[in-house]
């Protein structure tokens, strides 16, 4: 199935016990991997993961409750690190698609459903790059990068960001692993705290973020990234 994906239904959503939790790269033993993995057994227990068919695809969306004295596009809660985690633990065979929210609510949701497209095709993406580099290595971000750069003359006004990314893979491919990398090379439409570091942009400005997965094996070990953003 390709296309762009429909958000799980809002009906479907469930009050998460706890805050979510970022991504951890501490050693396994560290209190936040600790935490993580207790948070991440938490919610799979909630959605019955262990029950899901094993070709069985779905779509997730958290929405990351912030509280009220906080801005929700500053101070880190980087989206894409809460969802990551929580793909690694459902299977990223199971998600097509993953979205993101942080909004002034007092607890924070998730809901998953069916893969379905969505009723209204999106408009053209403002930036498309095929690359057919190794996507371990810092030539693949710079790619991306470069051709952001290319595409945009400044970064988008200071503010919250709304974020789209359609990742077009083989089957052969972890694609969660491409979120933060593909990210990360955003920073001429983002903004780049620090333009010696490009690969670090002002990412925890998004707080609508939406990663879908495009199959198609023709593209062997080559990824079309198609970004939209406003």
């Amino acid at each position: 199935m390709n296309g762009l994906f429909a958000r799980p239904d809002p009906a479907t959503r469930l009050v998460l016990a706890e805050a979510p939790v970022l991504e951890s790269w501490n050693a396994a033993d560290h209190p936040d991997q600790l935490r993580l993995r207790a948070y991440l057994d938490g919610v799979a227990e909630a959605l019955n993961a262990r029950g899901w068919a094993p070709q069985e695809q779905r779509t997730v969306e958290l929405v990351v409750g912030v509280p009220d004295s906080l801005p929700t596009y500053r101070g880190g809660r980087d989206l894409d690190n809460y969802l990551y985690p929580l793909a690694r633990r459902l299977g990223p065979g199971h998600i097509v698609a993953a979205f993101g929210r942080k909004t002034h609510q007092p607890r924070s949701t998730i809901a998953v459903g069916p893969a379905e497209l969505a009723d209204q095709p999106a408009g053209p993406p403002q930036l498309v790059v095929r690359t057919s580099v190794s996507t371990q290595t810092t030539a693949w971000k710079r790619a991306i990068h470069q051709a952001c750069a290319d595409t945009v003359t400044r970064p988008l006004p200071a503010g919250p960001v709304s974020l789209r990314i359609q990742l077009g893979v083989s089957s052969r491919r972890n694609w969660t692993a491409l979120w933060k990398p593909a990210i990360d090379a955003l920073g001429p439409v983002l903004g780049m705290p620090n333009p010696a570091l490009p690969f670090r942009p002002d990412d925890d400005r998004i707080v609508d973020l939406e990663l879908h997965r495009r199959l198609d094996d023709s593209l062997g070990y080559d990824v079309v990234v198609q970004v939209w953003w406003r």
